[in-house]
């Protein structure tokens, strides 16, 4: 107990010198290696003995809404951010700016694949956070969840954003080599984070990653910072044989001719997180609790909706081969059936709008379709 509260004591006191100014880049990353191992070591993997069996009633939530035009046939989600398979206290984690759930012990693997049967969801896209020091036993859950849920979460490696942790190009390879055929992705690599403050997408240090992803067949998820068009191009260009899967509303104003321009560039639309102003309503991650984001998205449904239709539609049916669906869910409150439920008939309100020629394409085709690209 008093080792427990020492190591939470010295996190805290690293955020707090963080934000003060007072200590370096070296030492931030020094410190919080040395707090990292000795707190993970401690608390274990306990997803790596057993996954929990979850009983599934299966049973369709009733709409919430109205609307004529509904789409009904299968889903792929394909921006699912898997609850973490470690834990560690917050301020451990504060540079990445990311609360998300702990697998199995705040949400289960099973519990994600009934919302799914329960939605008609075939799969999704499942970014795995992979830490440098717990690599192995983070893999080993991966595969764990793979093998019971086989094809319902497809799974991809994704930065911890936490520089102490993040994989180096030569971790990657050594997990990918080791488990052939488990990984089809890399990614979500969000550039807008302080781990990657500089970085942009054609930065040396991330080419090695995306050499990788050559060789091994995988798609490579970004999200590009503010102002990197120019280097989103660029690598589109020097990676010609790389899928590059892109998000986030810092592309919205390009990237509809991006995916046109590029064989190998596609986008992943989310209804909550890709339309103006998505601050300034409802929102995923602007809201702080389920029953806050219900009550927002209730009330700003239509506007939503609309704001969607209107920013997406026409690109979308302009290029029906490169748009997917997906939700950006990762919180705990984001699995909650309730919010899974009003995510899903957003999804299928704004699909049902699109040409008919077009729906199936930005459902779930495109992804298969992805996936399975040599």
């Amino acid at each position: 107990m008093k080792t427990r509260k020492l190591i939470i004591t010295l996190g805290v006191i690293l955020v707090v010198l963080v934000v003060a100014g007072f200590i370096t880049k070296a030492v931030i990353e020094k410190v919080t290696r040395d707090i990292t191992e000795r707190e993970m070591q401690r608390m274990g993997m306990s997803i790596t003995k057993a996954l929990k069996d979850i009983p599934c009633d299966k049973i369709t939530s009733l709409r919430q809404f109205s609307s004529s035009a509904y789409y009904s046939g299968p889903l792929i989600d394909t921006h699912l951010h898997m609850p973490l398979t470690f834990e560690v206290p917050k301020a451990m984690y504060a540079q990445a700016d990311y609360d998300g759930a702990v697998l199995e012990k705040e949400v289960a693997a099973g519990s994600i694949v009934c919302l799914f049967d329960k939605t008609n969801v075939k799969s999704a896209y499942g970014f795995y956070v992979i830490p440098n020091l717990l690599k192995g036993e983070a893999v080993n859950a991966v595969t764990k969840v793979d093998s019971k849920f086989a094809g319902r979460i497809t799974p991809f490696i994704m930065s911890a954003h936490v520089t102490a942790l993040n994989l180096q190009p030569s971790d990657v390879e050594s997990v990918l080599s080791a488990n052939p055929g488990l990984f089809k992705g890399y990614g979500e690599l969000a550039l807008y984070k302080d781990a990657y403050l500089g970085i942009k997408p054609d930065d040396e240090s991330l080419r090695p990653f995306y050499d990788i992803a050559a060789k091994h067949g995988l798609i490579v998820m970004i999200h590009p910072d503010e102002g990197q068009r120019e280097e989103v191009e660029t690598i589109l260009k020097d990676y010609p044989k790389v899928k590059f899967l892109f998000h986030g509303f810092e592309t919205e104003a390009y990237v509809a001719k991006i995916v046109a321009a590029y064989p190998n560039a596609f986008y992943t639309m989310d209804q909550l997180s890709d339309i103006p102003y998505e601050h300034q309503s409802v929102s995923l991650y602007g809201d702080k609790t389920k029953e806050s984001f219900i009550a927002n998205f209730k009330r700003d449904h239509d506007q939503v909706l609309a704001i969607a239709i209107k920013a997406w539609k026409n690109a979308i049916e302009k290029n029906p081969d490169k748009f997917l669906w997906g939700t950006d869910r990762a919180y705990v409150w984001h699995f909650d059936p309730e919010v899974s439920a009003l995510l899903d008939e957003i999804g299928r309100e704004f699909i049902g709008q699109l040409d008919p020629a077009v729906q199936e394409k930005f459902a779930y085709k495109n992804a298969e379709r992805l996936i399975n690209v040599d």
